[in-house]
């Protein structure tokens, strides 16, 4: 028999005999799904401070909602409160090396009654990784603030299952452990579907809303079948203790290198502030700051309407279980470009964000705007802060997170204490 004849002999073999290998195949997925369970009980990441790049979608590793949730489990101390900080980049600390991170002078300042624990990521939303983390700890009892961006253009730009990172909602969703929200359950079983109604009748933008219905149904039913196979975690597990298995340039030449072996390598102060604040990029940034003033809902605030509406969107899609739990950061942008701004449209930047503060207060939510008096070199980089600015961001933050948790949980004696 030739080598060519050997697989086709195989094949009529299996042929013959389906029985073992169904029956190796079927033992083979069950094992995977047990081993999946398995790695879904455990907190792969080493040494945590924050996900960086190297432990994140950046790098195509893509934090379980499980494990996530048994890394936060680890920081619930008794008689403590737990500090879960989300939102996007500037949350994260972006411009800041991980051993000067904002939130561990933030843990400074409050003390061992608090435990801070930094789950922003790049271009999250604050109904995403953290926020649905702080939801389930909240209703399974433990004491929590959520700390998360607000956003100066104010519409969220997503839905109740996120927009940069859909994935970790339907993950959740899957394994049943969103809890019970009244809005939410109608987008759920009715708007989720409805949106999908009405086809446009040119025929390129109903290719492109088929491609969009067809990727969110699949992240939909990605979850749901993960939420049996539990295959993600598996995969997450493996590839961050043991063996990558998908390129990504942060492992080259050895992307097959677990990622805990990629460290936190933001350079923080170690760039020259001159290399993102200067003459040459002037032009776009304060481009940028002028639209924000210049918005519609910006000119509708600054002509004393539209506080109704910015307050229905920051409480759109936050579940009612985090809403008097959550704390709202408005920061004001490089003071740098702000200096640069002719004084009229400076005057109007800034009130600007003092209207959107009130507005948000005014609907009943917590919210801080920082970064007014802040100086030149507080930042980073137009949108990011220092680590100085980190500093300043974790003493404008700490009071205001005490009183939250005093007033949801109770003052502790300690803290009366002169």
């Amino acid at each position: 028999m030739s080598a060519a004849d050997a697989p086709v002999a195989f094949l009529a073999r299996v042929a013959r005999r389906p029985l073992p290998v169904l029956l190796g195949l079927a033992v083979g997925f069950l094992g995977c799904c047990v081993a999946g369970r398995v790695a879904a009980r455990q907190q792969p990441f080493k040494n945590f401070v924050r996900f960086h790049p190297g432990i994140a979608p950046e790098s195509h590793y893509y934090p379980t909602y499980s494990q996530t949730l048994n890394l936060a489990r680890q920081h619930v101390k008794p008689d403590t409160t737990l500090v879960i900080v989300g939102g996007n980049s500037v949350l994260h600390g972006v411009g800041q090396r991980p051993a000067h991170v904002w939130t561990k002078r933030l843990q400074e300042l409050l003390g061992d009654r608090y435990v801070v624990l930094n789950l922003a990521m790049r271009a999250q939303w604050p109904n995403e990784v953290g926020g649905l983390i702080a939801e389930r700890l909240a209703a399974d009892g433990v004491p929590v603030v959520y700390v998360t961006i607000g956003t100066e253009n104010v519409g969220w730009g997503c839905d109740w299952a996120g927009g940069t990172y859909p994935y970790f909602f339907w993950d959740a969703y899957g394994k049943g452990a969103v809890p019970a929200d009244p809005r939410r359950e109608q987008w759920l079983e009715h708007e989720f579907y409805d949106r999908f109604g009405d086809e446009p009748a040119d025929p390129a933008a109903r290719r492109r809303r088929a491609a969009w219905r067809d990727q969110v149904r699949e992240e939909r039913h990605r979850g749901t079948v993960d939420g049996v196979a539990y295959a993600a975690d598996l995969w997450t597990y493996v590839a961050d203790r043991y063996r990558g298995t998908i390129w990504t340039p942060m492992k080259y030449p050895k992307f097959w290198a677990p990622h805990r072996t990629l460290t936190d390598s933001d350079p923080g102060a170690t760039i020259p502030f001159e290399a993102y604040n200067g003459p040459a990029q002037e032009p776009f940034e304060l481009n940028h700051m002028r639209h924000v003033a210049g918005s519609p809902i910006a000119r509708e605030l600054l002509q004393g309407r539209g506080q109704d509406a910015v307050g229905d969107q920051f409480g759109m899609y936050l579940a009612d279980a985090l809403r008097d739990r959550t704390l709202y950061v408005l920061r004001m942008e490089g003071a740098y470009f702000r200096n640069r701004l002719a004084p009229d449209d400076r005057a109007t930047y800034e009130a600007v964000y003092r209207r959107l503060r009130d507005a948000v207060r005014g609907a009943g939510l917590n919210v801080e705007l920082v970064g007014e008096r802040y100086e030149e070199r507080d930042y980073f980089d137009r949108a990011h802060l220092s680590e100085s600015g980190g500093r300043k961001l974790a003493a404008d933050l700490a009071p205001a997170v005490r009183a939250m948790s005093a007033k949801l949980y109770g003052t502790r004696a300690e803290e009366r204490k002169p």
